[in-house]
């Protein structure tokens, strides 16, 4: 591919970093531009529609995932590549996940930019080596459970700009789990794995197209099978990270059935873990309030009618008893559309 026909948008708050690396490319024949801002190069994104974007991860304000994410709604075809220093690892997944082409670590090896932005412009990337990459990084970066919360929002946050009417879905699903867990009586190590499978639960929705995720109308039976896959693709993605191994098992059956007619596995009654099935509930609780774009969210009588009307074949009879019993002692702790309430993760 002739690169003069290439245009690069290099964004970096230090402008003799920027500088730098206009030379190099340059040299090779790529027509760039250069922005020390979010905001001009926001500008860029919308006149001049760059072919590669290379931004910096660690900028003030709008950092390099904003732009990632701005660039994917604006500049479809744009290939955003990363530059990252080895303390910001912890965001590689992050960005590979909301749609990165490539990353690269700083410094720089004489040229490694270089071929970076040739792969990107020939199209040349491998899906599969790039999560592999990012999952090595993230494990490399992490030192305890504790400090890998950040990647488990990170990767919340990924699904979210993917799938945009399910944002907040994710927290929201957790605020009723972790709320039933507690209402039945679960220990406190348990919440806590509820807790975090519950964000996680639908990770998995990164390997769905965006055209299955978003369609208004019903599914055709191809593209039910492709979204069916999404708690397993979920499970995959975490059981290769060590520190999620447990909730790996929990999100690959929040989508089984009490009689056995859910997915992947058509698991029965007990077969599914308890905090499954506690995720499920919570999961199908939060998708009946809510709006979406097939359908008017349900009031909560219809909600806790359908609790009811289904207990003993989609949900536990027992959980699905748990959550009528607290949905009716706490309606103020019911979300809503338009009810301002957006539930932070709550520590076990």
């Amino acid at each position: 591919m002739d690169a003069h026909r290439n245009r690069i948008l290099i964004v970096d708050d230090e402008p003799q970093v920027g500088l730098m690396i206009r030379e190099e490319l340059t040299e090779r024949g790529f027509v760039c531009r250069v922005a020390e801002d979010a905001g001009r190069a926001r500008e860029i994104i919308d006149t001049e529609q760059p072919d590669v974007l290379i931004t910096d991860i660690q900028m003030p304000g709008t950092n390099g995932l904003d732009l990632l994410v701005y660039a994917r709604k604006h500049a479809p075809q744009c290939k955003v590549v990363l530059t990252t220093g080895y303390s910001n690892r912890q965001y590689l997944v992050q960005a590979l996940l909301l749609g990165a082409h490539d990353y690269i670590e700083k410094p720089f090896r004489p040229g490694e930019l270089a071929e970076v932005i040739f792969r990107a412009v020939n199209g040349e990337s491998d899906g599969s080596l790039l999560m592999d990459r990012a999952v090595d990084a993230m494990e490399l970066g992490l030192q305890t459970r504790q400090a890998s919360l950040d990647s488990v929002t990170a990767l919340v946050r990924a699904v979210e700009a993917k799938d945009p009417y399910t944002r907040r879905h994710s927290e929201q699903v957790t605020h009723y789990a972790v709320n039933l867990a507690r209402a039945t009586g679960l220990a406190a190590p348990v919440v806590e794995s509820i807790r975090v499978a519950s964000l996680l639960h639908d990770i998995g929705k990164i390997g769905v197209p965006d055209r299955i995720l978003t369609k208004p109308g019903a599914l055709t039976e191809d593209e039910f099978q492709k979204i069916s896959r999404h708690s397993a693709l979920g499970s995959d993605i975490l059981a290769s990270i060590t520190l999620f191994a447990k909730e790996a098992k929990l999100v690959r059956h929040h989508h089984e059935r009490w009689d056995g007619k859910g997915y992947p596995d058509g698991l029965v009654g007990e077969q599914t873990p308890l905090e499954s099935r506690i995720i499920q509930t919570a999961d199908c609780i939060d998708a009946m309030l809510m709006d979406r774009t097939y359908k008017q969210g349900y009031s909560v009588d219809r909600m806790l009618g359908e609790l009811l009307r289904c207990s003993g074949t989609q949900f536990d009879p027992k959980i699905a008893s748990a959550a009528i019993h607290w949905c009716r002692g706490n309606p103020d702790k019911l979300i809503l559309p338009g009810r301002d309430l957006v539930p932070q993760p709550v520590s076990a």
